[in-house]
């Protein structure tokens, strides 16, 4: 059953090709090569191998004056390997697995210290020089004096290799570390999507510049020409945040304030007993109350028409108050 439908199948096929080998009257000799190709290439997925005559019959279709005919390939054979064992499996998907490269990580170190030291000054010139000994720079630096101390903040950024070095050295010239803060940002995830966005963008500008040479119309170019620029900036973008996260991850960055040792506080204070200033405080004091006595009373007098009439208006009532009481008890009496 299986044959006869290949057959037929067969048949159908070659009559097909043949037809359209016959209409072709413009086609070429590599255009018939190609139907052929097409044929076989589908007979062979049936599952079936073509028969000799059948190719004769498609060849001689294809090919009405007989020239150039084209021998039908013979097919392939199909080879089949049995699967490979569990273990077999297991060793190559390790080979396979340690084969890989190795991602470099991408970490921004970052630290903050506070640092007690004898002399600031003196240690101030000493973080400089180790500064430009491990290559790197400083980013600013700030001085603060006061009366009793001084205080120098800098912020430098050293290579990352040099980053735990600077670390243990920073604290050998402190007398006592206040403060001290270490972090780290791994920004690979991001470069690494930052690598395949811009891999993308740069294929999108390549197609958009085959584009741009086919374009027929200037309206064409033009939004062709737009698009090429939006891609470009995002381009641009993606390249420098690129290089910002490497630059940050090459170069930690280190804060330290430096403190000088605090003063101790004296038993007697320096200016010692002035009884002359205590005697100026208290006379102040005196006038101050005088002079608040003093506005006390303008401030009565002033307003003396005031509770002056309200006090002879209380004294009439109860005057008159009595006055009633009175003829009240001679009445009863």
């Amino acid at each position: 059953m299986r044959n006869l439908r290949r057959k037929e199948l067969f048949s159908h096929t070659s009559r097909l090709v043949c037809k359209i080998g016959v209409q072709m009257k413009e086609g070429t000799v590599q255009m018939r090569k190609m139907l052929l190709v097409i044929v076989v290439v589908v007979l062979v997925g049936c599952g079936g191998s073509p028969a000799p005559e059948m190719f004769e019959t498609i060849n001689s279709g294809l090919n009405p004056g007989g020239a150039d005919s084209v021998v039908a390939p013979a097919a392939p054979p199909v080879s089949v390997e049995a699967p490979a064992s569990a273990s077999g499996g297991s060793s190559s998907d390790n080979s396979g697995s340690s084969a890989q490269p190795q991602i470099e990580r991408l970490v921004i170190k970052n630290a903050s210290m506070s640092l007690q030291v004898a002399q600031v000054t003196e240690a101030d010139a000493a973080i400089r020089a180790k500064v430009e000994a491990w290559g790197g720079f400083i980013v600013n630096s700030q001085s603060r004096d006061s009366d009793d101390s001084l205080t120098i903040d800098l912020h430098f950024r050293v290579p990352a290799e040099h980053f735990d070095q600077a670390l243990t050295e920073l604290e050998q010239l402190a007398e006592k570390v206040l403060s001290r803060e270490v972090s780290g940002e791994d920004v690979t995830a991001e470069f690494v999507d930052l690598q395949s966005q811009l891999r993308n963008l740069e294929a999108t500008r390549d197609r958009l510049m085959t584009f741009l040479d086919r374009s027929e119309t200037v309206e064409e170019a033009l939004m062709v020409n737009q698009s090429l620029s939006d891609i470009q900036g995002q381009i641009e973008r993606a390249k420098g945040r690129m290089q910002y996260l490497q630059q940050s991850a090459a170069l930690s960055s280190l804060s330290v304030s430096l403190r000088s040792r605090p003063a101790p506080s004296p038993i007697v204070e320096p200016e010692g007993w002035q009884p002359l200033e205590v005697a100026r405080g208290a006379l102040r004091d005196l006038i101050e109350l005088g002079q608040l006595l003093v506005n006390l009373l303008i401030i009565v007098l002033v307003w003396t028409p005031v509770w002056l009439t309200i006090v002879l208006v209380v004294l009439w009532v109860r005057r008159r108050r009595r006055r009633g009481k009175a003829k009240e008890e001679q009445q009863s009496s």
